[in-house]
C-alpha cells in the first residue's frame, strides 16, 4: 500500500518537476543573451567613448552573470 502511495505522490510532482526544470533552462538561456548582449552594447560604447553606455552594458553583463548563478544555484540545490 505504502508502494502505491509513493508512485502516485511521484506522479502528482512530476509536473511541477518538469516545469521547475523548464523555468530553470529558461532562466539560463535568458542571462547568456543578456551576458553577450551586454558584452556587445559595452564594446560599441567602449569604442565611441560613452561612459554611460558603457555603466548600462556593466549592468546588463552583471545581470545575465547573476541570472545564470542563480539557475546554477536552484539546479544544483534540488
Amino acid at each position: 500500500m505504502t508502494g502505491t502511495a509513493i508512485l502516485a505522490a511521484a506522479s502528482y510532482t512530476h509536473a511541477i518537476t518538469s516545469l521547475k526544470g523548464v523555468l530553470i533552462s529558461i532562466g539560463s538561456a535568458i542571462g547568456a543573451v543578456m551576458l553577450v548582449y551586454g558584452g556587445i552594447k559595452f564594446a560599441m560604447a567602449f569604442r565611441q567613448m560613452d561612459q554611460q553606455g558603457e555603466h548600462q552594458a556593466v549592468y546588463s553583463v552583471v545581470a545575465g552573470g547573476v541570472l545564470i548563478g542563480l539557475s546554477a544555484l536552484v539546479n544544483a540545490l534540488t
